[in-house]
């Protein structure tokens, strides 16, 4: 039983530390858009 729920919450937490990570690569991609969006309006 101990066992089962160690293996658990360990799923868990992974998939929370991998949901982080993801939530920060997606805003770091969409700063980096609306920095080049910024960019190209610049430009003109």
């Amino acid at each position: 039983m101990f066992l089962t729920l160690t293996v658990l919450a360990a799923l868990i937490s992974g998939m929370f530390v991998a949901s982080v990570a993801s939530t920060i690569s997606a805003l770091q991609r969409e700063s980096d858009h609306y920095k080049a969006l910024i960019e190209r309006h610049r430009a003109f």
